[in-house]
Parts: structure tokens; C-alpha cells; sequence
């Protein structure tokens, strides 16, 4: 039971997202998934792409699935910590199991963004963050 619950929550990070499919034969498709049959590991695609052309929805056999790549690049925590410890040396902890960066113990950062109380040390991580992401320098007001 514990690993069908895990497995559950791992696909749950895939769904709405783009992925990218390989299947048995060696076919390649993506597409953003839309749904899986848990008992057959069935998928729907949305907006999917196979062999150069394109579909509104696409229903692929689990057993014809070899492998399901989750195309969203992932937030690198570990860079991530050592752009916000430039600002909080030795204030910041990286808990990988959990998903999250703590500052000062009381700043959380996660792929979702930065929680805290309002103050100078949450607005000076929120900075770093939208760096990080793509956004404005850190530096910049």
C-alpha cells in the first residue's frame, strides 16, 4: 500500500505539466499530461506531439510506455542556498528531504516561492529568489 501512496504522489508533480514520453518502440511524444489510469498506468495527453504531428488529446497504453520524463525544469536547491547564504551567511539550511530552504529558521523558500513575516530578511530573500528564477537582479530595487 505504502508504495502505490508514494508512487501517487511522485506522478501527481506530472500532471499538468509537459512531459516527455518514450515508448517501447522507441516513439517519442509529448505533451501535457492530463490524466492516468492508476491500474493500467494509462496516460492522456494533452496538446501532444508525436512523429511530427499534432494532436488536441492523446490516449497512450500503459504498457506501451516506457519511460515519462517531466520536461518543467526543477528548482537546484543546493545553488539556490549557496545565492541566499551570499546575504545570510551561516543562516541557511537546506532540508532536501522536505523540498525546502529555511532561513534564520523562520524564512521558507520552495519551488512555489518565499513565506516569512513581512521585514527586511523576507523581502531580501524574495529578491534572491526572483534573481534566481529569471527576474529582476538582485541587486535592483
Amino acid at each position: 500500500m505504502f508504495a502505490s501512496q508514494s508512487f501517487t504522489r511522485e506522478i501527481s508533480i506530472f500532471m499538468n505539466e509537459e512531459v516527455k514520453i518514450d515508448t517501447v518502440k522507441g516513439e517519442v511524444i509529448s505533451g501535457t499530461l492530463k490524466a492516468y489510469d492508476p491500474d493500467t498506468l494509462s496516460l492522456i495527453l494533452e496538446n501532444a506531439t508525436t512523429g511530427g504531428e499534432e494532436f488536441k488529446r492523446l490516449m497512450i497504453s500503459g504498457g506501451s510506455v516506457s519511460k515519462v520524463y517531466l520536461k518543467e525544469k526543477r528548482v537546484d536547491f543546493e545553488r539556490l542556498k549557496t545565492m541566499i547564504e551570499k546575504s545570510f551567511p551561516n543562516l541557511v539550511e537546506y532540508r532536501k528531504e522536505l523540498g525546502v530552504i529555511l532561513v534564520m529558521n523562520r524564512i521558507r523558500v520552495t519551488e512555489e516561492g518565499v513565506e516569512g513575516e513581512p521585514g527586511p530578511a523576507t523581502e531580501r530573500v524574495k529578491k534572491v529568489f526572483k534573481e534566481f528564477m529569471g527576474g529582476v537582479p538582485a541587486s535592483s530595487a
